[in-house]
């Protein structure tokens, strides 16, 4: 029952011994005890409690009973750190017990070896036990000595005969009610699942392992050491180190097992060692090594010894002694059969050659290249690392490249099983150094073409596809609803006199950490690791204009690679280094600008841009020509204002995370029918005053001549059935609905002014006209809708509130609206598509909401996300004016705030067609962070892969009020036929000279190629 139901049972061991049992009995209870505290308590408890089990078995003479106790004891004495007395103790439990009992003892015994990593010793003992607990039909105990045998044919990488003897154990487990021991199956099976490669599956196992453990109320230290392990392959070490070290201090304060403990300091020393926290690794690397030693577990002290070596190189400490140290560690992880050894045969080979050892690297780096043909992902990588190395100690460039290509093909199709595409950029981090290899051996032939392809090949790879969407989840989906509805809570107490707003805030960082890990969960679905990059192609759409600037680094110097006029020409620029520093200088002059009374601050942003031109772009600079320009910075840079810099400021000018990502958003079409949708969210100093400007002008204006008549807008549904696709969207796939409200929620009227109450900017005066590449007018209205009349003001009715060079930041916090809960009970009993409803019972738009043309206003109460993301789904144009707050420790819940809460990236990843153009006008829109080799996390990189062609978003805090003339001008540009890239030039060009509206030009950039 210990493992069963743990509590009932302590219980019951704890009310026997009150009733003064016979030593039989008594002996059963003090060792169930034993158990229980071994296992989820304190373990000097647990010795006191099993040597009085086994002094009790002794005065009832019976040599069975007292065989158990001993072998319990055992594992209780290992589990302390006290090796020899506890394999002393199976001696005589081995040999007092005989048949049934004695296969008991084999197998615990068998358990030990495993937790020594003394393999051989743990199948010889598990070989033994398994056939006599068959013949006594003792089902539990055949699962667990099966379960057993799995794990340890797993830690020599027999993973086709773990997963065999897994199988054969569930189908055991089924027939028990062995809770606990079911949890460790699926545990188990989460292993399995990760050391066959497959990261979402063996995150989901681990994970319902956990809410097993959970429900039994066990610690779980062996399942935060296999979640560890499978973060650090999945690129987040950072996670795992933070896991890692919290386990040990629980672990600490219970008085549990030290074998665990050394265990967990691993783990963390490893994940620090990943973090590039090598300090850190080698404190807990140290602290392992030494709880190993003195358990006499060989096999985990070797992998420790193996992570302290690689903290030591990591802090600069190369020399002819490490060298000899990661041999010996190669060697002996080789005779252990542990899958670890070729990373340290390529360690010892690659201190070798740092220190000019041409022969001892050679050596050891063909002994660590043999594993590239087989094995995990992780395994091969190395060994096409090693190769690499070899190839370029031999002096062939064309054997690293071939090498290179080889490894990263293998990251390519390990990533692609990937699903979220948080993963698929944490997990390119495992090939940077192929990559940098490869970059090396192509500056170093003098081709700045294959500069370029090696540039791309590991630059924003996860644009290169489409992310999975997330399923329809109905958990995932409430678990959504609420976190929005809570963070909309939080952020009104926090705004409403400062109301301890603690519980919300623990609270929704538990539903993040829910909806994060279902989304992890996901599978890819993408064969291959998307298009190949053709410099060829590039050129050609480039043509003679165009000028494409892409910055490589190697070995901390910035290299521009211009790209145009058939050729790719190669300058060398600056140190990144001192280019960053540079970047956060004109950020903190931008943030000052931002606000009135510093203008004398303008000449130092304007020097630092001169300062920055010189670090990032050099002599190349002088050769852009006179068109546009496309930058491909690295992920290091993205937070360059580029409008700033001299020789780009008047300029045609977009941004892309990579050419290849430039040059699918140019292959992008827009959706037919031109839907334009206006949101306005809640907070705003200038309350948005460009959306309802945007809105009268959108409605008053004429389809352009030839163009097409809209179709009809879909009839609504009848309740509880399905929307068909939106104009120019995909058509759906079998997943169905997204679980949205197919209705607009019957909530009371906005409680914010009324549009006659708010105040907004006239019409941006006349700018000029510079017409683009023959595109067509993009995302124009080609017809109607039969729409109720507008309540909003008119043209003439707007005063500019940037008149007296006022206004403040949009990046303040912004209350949300009432009425969150009842958007969030339609968002979970609703179907259909994400606001599958555009109109409530009556058939009108709701309280706040215009349809007027081909354009969709949301504002007030109807600004909700589930309306949101409806209108999105397929529009031609999209225009969100909405507080933006970036998530540097989380990206992927950087957010929009909406009327019912924020409006996070995994929202916009359900979209089944991002919008093609997507105006984002407030702060923090275009952050990143920047993960894995060259990978950027935030808003603009998840629209960009999802069909959306080009984006309008800002880098930095910016004036409310200076961004509304702005806006309205970009607009104007695009009514005009014009691209994102052009209009922003000619907004640009259109702002008065002061220096707040000069910052806030400059703060915005165009992404992509729309």
């Amino acid at each position: 029952m210990v493992f069963a139901a743990p509590g009932e049972a302590l219980a019951r061991a704890e009310e026997l011994l009150d009733t003064g049992p016979s030593p039989l009995h008594a002996s059963v209870a003090h060792q169930v005890i034993g158990i229980w505290q071994r296992d989820f308590g304190d373990t000097r408890l647990s010795l006191a409690h099993l040597r009085r089990a086994r002094d009790l078995a002794a005065r009832a003479e019976s040599a069975e009973r007292e065989a158990d106790v001993l072998a319990t004891l055992g594992v209780a004495l290992v589990h302390a750190g006290r090796t020899r007395a506890g394999l002393a103790a199976f001696e005589r439990g081995v040999a007092r017990g005989t048949g049934h009992t004695r296969a008991r003892v084999l197998y615990r015994r068998a358990y030990v070896w495993w937790v020594l990593g003394r393999h051989g010793e743990a199948l010889e003992d598990v070989r033994r036990a398994i056939p006599v607990l068959r013949q006594a039909d003792d089902v539990i105990w055949t699962a667990r000595a099966l379960t057993l045998r799995a794990t340890v044919h797993l830690a020599l990488g027999s993973v086709e005969r773990a997963d065999a003897d897994f199988t054969a154990a569930e189908a055991l487990w089924d027939t028990t009610g062995q809770e606990h021991d079911k949890a460790d199956a699926v545990e188990s099976r989460g292993l399995a699942a990760f050391r066959s490669g497959d990261v979402p599956a063996a995150l989901r196992l681990l994970d319902e392992a956990e809410e097993r453990y959970g429900k039994l109320g066990t610690p779980t230290f062996m399942l935060t050491i296999r979640r560890c392990e499978v973060l650090m392959a999945a690129g987040l070490a950072t996670e795992a180190l933070a896991e890692a070290d919290a386990a040990v201090a629980v672990l600490d304060g219970m008085g549990g097992q030290s074998t665990r403990k050394a265990e967990l300091l691993l783990v963390a020393a490893r994940a620090a060692r990943l973090a590039d926290e090598p300090q850190t690794a080698l404190a807990r690397a140290a602290v392992a090594v030494r709880l190993f030693a003195g358990q006499r577990r060989t096999w985990y002290e070797t992998h420790a010894r193996l992570v302290l070596i690689e903290a030591r190189v990591a802090t600069g400490r190369g020399s002819g002694r490490l060298v000899a140290d990661a041999a010996a560690v190669a060697e002996r992880l080789a005779a252990f059969g542990a899958p670890a050894a070729p990373e340290a045969s390529l360690l010892a080979g690659r201190i070798a050659l740092d220190l000019g050892w041409t022969e001892d690297a050679e050596r050891h780096l063909a002994v660590a290249a043999r594993s590239r043909h087989s094995g995990p992902p992780p395994a091969r990588m190395t060994g096409w690392a090693a190769q690499a190395l070899r190839a370029r100690a031999a002096g062939s460039a064309r054997g690293v490249l071939e090498a290179c290509r080889r490894g990263l093909d293998v990251l390519d199709d390990h990533r692609m099983t990937l699903g979220a595409s948080e993963l698929r950029a944490r997990a390119t981090a495992q090939g940077a150094e192929l990559a940098a290899l490869a970059q090396r051996a192509s500056l170093v032939s003098g081709e700045p073409r294959r500069l370029l392809g090696w540039s791309e090949r590991w630059r924003a790879t996860v644009l290169s596809a489409p992310p999975t969407r997330p399923p329809a989840d109905p958990v995932l989906l409430t678990a959504m609803t609420a976190y929005r509805e809570l963070a909309a809570r939080a952020e009104e107490a926090r705004t409403d006199g400062g109301r301890p707003v603690l519980a919300l805030e623990r609270e929704q960082r538990r539903l993040e950490r829910e909806i994060r890990s279902r989304t992890l969960h996901m599978r890819g679905e993408a064969p291959g690791g998307g298009d190949r990059f053709d410099v060829g192609r590039l050129l050609r759409r480039l043509g003679d204009e165009v000028r494409l600037v892409e910055l490589a680094v190697l070995d901390g110097r910035v290299h521009v690679l211009l790209c145009g006029q058939g050729r790719v020409r190669r300058f060398e620029a600056g140190l990144l280094a001192e280019a960053e520093v540079e970047a956060e200088h004109v950020q903190a002059g931008l943030r000052r600008l931002a606000h009135p009374g510093a203008e004398a601050r303008l000449p130092l942003v304007e020097a630092a841009g001169a300062r920055l031109e010189r670090l990032l772009l050099g002599p190349a600079a002088a050769h852009l020509g006179s068109g546009p320009v496309v930058v491909v910075p690295p992920g290091r840079l993205h937070r360059v204002p580029w409008a700033l810099l001299p020789a780009l400021r008047e300029r045609v000018l977009s941004v892309s995370p990579s050419a290849s990502s430039w040059l699918r958003a140019g292959d992008t079409a827009p959706p037919p029918g031109g839907r334009q949708v206006l949101v306005r969210g809640p907070g705003l100093a200038s309350g948005g005053a460009e959306v309802p400007e945007l809105s009268e002008r959108y409605a008053h204006r004429r389809p352009p001549a030839g163009a097409a008549p809209a179709a009809p807008p879909p009839a609504a549904p009848p309740p509880g059935t399905r929307e068909p696709p939106a104009q120019g969207g995909r058509a759906r796939s079998g997943r169905g609905d997204h679980g949205e409200p197919t209705g607009t929620p019957d909530t009371p009227p906005h409680d914010g002014r009324n549009r006659e109450q708010r105040q907004g900017p006239p019409a941006a005066r006349e700018v000029p006209s510079r017409r683009g590449r023959d595109l067509g007018p993009r995302g124009e209205p080609t017809g109607t809708r039969a729409v109720p009349p507008h309540d909003g003001p008119g043209p003439g009715e707007h005063q500019d509130p940037a008149g007296a060079g006022g206004g403040t930041t949009r990046s303040h916090p912004c209350v949300g609206d009432e009425g969150g809960s009842e958007a969030a009970r339609g968002e979970r009993e609703g179907g259909g598509r994400p606001g599958g409803g555009r109109r409530g019972p009556s058939g009108v738009p709701g309280e706040g909401a215009a349809v007027r043309g081909a354009t969709v206003v949301l504002e007030g109460d109807d600004a909700r996300v589930p309306r949101v993301l409806g209108e999105l789904d397929g529009a031609a144009l999209a225009h969100i004016a909405a507080h933006g707050t970036f998530r540097a420790d989380s990206p992927l819940f950087s957010s929009l705030r909406m009327a019912d809460g924020p409006l996070i990236v995994h929202d916009f990843e359900r979209l089944d067609s991002s919008p093609y153009r997507i105006i984002l006008p407030c702060c923090d829109t275009a952050r990143f962070a920047s993960v894995g080799a060259d990978e950027l996390l935030g808003l603009v990189t998840a629209l960009l892969p999802l069909g959306t062609a080009g984006v309008v978003a800002c880098t930095a805090p910016v004036n409310d009020a200076a961004v509304v003339p702005l806006m309205l001008a970009l607009h104007k540009g695009l009514e005009a036929g014009l691209s994102l890239a052009e209009a922003l030039r000619d907004a640009r060009a259109s702002l008065p000279g002061d220096a707040v509206h000069q910052a806030t030009g400059w703060a915005f950039s165009a992404f992509g190629a729309a």
